[in-house]
């Protein structure tokens, strides 16, 4: 952490704000070349294995929107049940699921800053059905789950996570990240502010497809970025992690009950 955090959160505020008497000056000469523009997606060539996942199946009796919405809650005290493969591509779907294509770009199920989406998820899998844990990758583009390494990754997760015992226990844990350069072709110093804005989006859409699944959901603001960073092979500046989320099997009779983290006996 710098020690003159203070004054560089400021000067950060100050250089990502608009104002009418700057806009026409500082945009003058600004372009965007939409058909060499960055990458969209992000995928593994060399991935250790996929896990192809196909069209979700949707679950027919869920509840109302209003009433999953009014649902909602942090819940952490995740079971030691397996959550199925499905149910994991329900909540990938619904937070990166490709959901109309314009020809040369895609919309997806949150919306983005000009439809740019420079967000790219990454799981932690501990115990999901019919999928070895280990860490991945989503490729939005082929919808498939590619390893970057295999292996019980409960205590590297955790460890990543700040040492929240919660990550240690549920059957996923989501690392969004951000790719800087897609959003920075176009909106230069307001970029820094968008991608912030783009993972919340996916993050609340994680929290209401978790919710309506009956599954425990928790975003989580605090991470060692350096080691995820390096779990991951990113750069921490063009490519960094933007926030994390827990989630896992509940009992769900209960709120309180799900809501703190309980240490197995």
């Amino acid at each position: 952490m710098h020690p003159d955090w203070r004054r560089i959160c400021d000067e950060f505020l100050v250089a990502t704000s608009y104002s009418p008497e700057e806009m026409e000056t500082a945009w003058a000469d600004r372009t965007y070349d939409r058909e060499n523009r960055p990458e969209t997606y992000l995928t593994y060539p060399e991935a250790l294995e996929r896990v192809e996942l196909g069209t979700p199946d949707f679950p027919i009796d869920s509840p109302s929107v209003w009433q999953t919405i009014a649902d909602r809650r942090s819940k952490r005290n995740f079971l030691k049940e397996p959550m199925t493969l499905n149910a994991l591509n329900v909540l990938l779907w619904s937070t990166q699921g490709i959901t109309a294509d314009m020809g040369d770009y895609q919309l997806r199920a949150v919306p983005s800053a000009g439809a740019l989406y420079p967000i790219e998820t990454y799981l932690f899998i501990n115990n999901v059905e019919g999928v070895k844990p280990g860490v991945y990758h989503l490729d939005v583009k082929g919808w498939t789950l590619e390893a970057i390494r295999l292996g019980d990754v409960a205590e590297l997760g955790c460890h990543a996570i700040l040492g929240q015992s919660m990550c240690r226990e549920a059957s996923v844990n989501f690392v969004w990240t951000a790719v800087l350069d897609r959003c920075l072709a176009k909106y230069y110093e307001r970029a820094y502010r968008y991608v912030w804005w783009d993972v919340g989006h996916i993050s609340q859409n994680l929290a209401i497809a978790a919710t309506a699944l009956g599954l425990g959901v928790c975003s989580i603001g605090a991470w060692h970025d350096s080691v995820v960073h390096d779990i991951l092979g990113i750069d921490g500046k063009t490519h960094f992690s933007a926030l994390c989320a827990t989630v896992g099997t509940i009992e769900g009779s209960d709120w309180l009950a799900d809501r703190r983290f309980k240490p197995s006996s």
